[in-house]
C-alpha cells in the first residue's frame, strides 16, 4: 500500500507540474504552486525531485516515453512507408492535441532554460528523428520515395512538424491540431517523392 500513495503523489506532482509549465512557463511556477495543486506538502516535492529543474525533466520524459512508444506503435500497424508516414504525422499531431500542456514545454519552455534541460531536447528531438529516418530507409528499399540524405530529410520533416504544432500553440490551441496532418502530410509527401504535385492535384478534386 505504500509503495501506491508514493507512486500517486509523485504522478500529482508531475501532473500539476506540466499544467503550470505549460500555462504559466518554467520560470514563473514556484514548487510550492505544484505542491498545492498536487495535494501534498511543499517539502514533498524533494522527496522525489532534488530540485525544479529534476522535475521539469521529469515531466518531459514521461510524456516523451509515451509519445514515442504510441508512434512506434501507431506506425507498426501499416502495411508500407507511406502509410507509416501519414499515421507518424498524423498520429504526432494528434498527441500534441491531447497534451497541449507539455506540447508547449516541449515546444518552447524547455528552449529557454539550462544547458540539462536543453540536452533532454536535444534527445527527444533524436527520438523523433530516428522513427522518421526508420520511415524513410524503408521507403527508398521499396522504391515508394527518391533517393534522398536521409538525415537532412528527417530534419526538415521533424522541423516542419515542429513549426506547424508551436503555430497552434501560438494560436492558443484555438482550431484542431489533428486537422493540419492531411495538408501537412501531402506537403512531405510530395518533398520525399512519394507522390507528384499533379497526383496530388487530381486526389484533391
Amino acid at each position: 500500500m505504500a509503495r501506491k500513495r508514493v507512486g500517486n503523489k509523485r504522478e500529482r506532482i508531475i501532473s500539476a507540474a506540466a499544467k503550470f509549465f505549460g500555462e504559466r512557463g518554467y520560470h514563473n511556477t514556484t514548487t510550492a504552486k505544484i505542491a498545492e495543486a498536487a495535494g501534498v506538502a511543499a517539502g514533498t516535492i524533494y522527496i522525489y525531485f532534488r530540485s525544479k529543474e529534476e522535475l521539469l525533466v521529469a515531466v518531459f520524459e514521461e510524456f516523451l516515453g509515451v509519445h514515442m512508444d504510441r508512434l512506434r506503435e501507431g506506425i507498426a500497424r501499416e502495411p508500407d512507408p507511406e502509410a507509416k508516414m501519414r499515421r507518424l504525422i498524423s498520429l504526432g499531431l494528434e498527441l500534441m492535441e491531447e497534451n497541449p500542456h507539455s506540447a508547449r514545454i516541449f515546444l518552447s519552455q524547455l528552449r529557454q532554460s539550462t544547458e540539462m534541460i536543453k540536452m533532454v531536447t536535444k534527445r527527444s528531438s533524436r527520438a523523433y528523428k530516428d522513427i522518421i529516418e526508420e520511415v524513410l530507409e524503408e521507403g527508398m528499399r521499396c522504391g515508394v520515395c527518391r533517393k534522398l540524405n536521409v538525415r537532412a530529410a528527417a530534419s526538415m520533416l521533424f522541423g516542419a512538424f515542429q513549426s506547424t504544432v508551436l503555430d497552434w500553440v501560438a494560436d492558443d490551441s484555438s482550431y484542431p491540431l489533428a486537422s493540419q496532418a492531411e495538408e501537412l502530410t501531402e506537403f512531405i509527401l510530395i518533398g520525399l517523392g512519394c507522390r507528384s504535385e499533379e497526383a496530388s492535384r487530381q486526389q484533391a478534386v
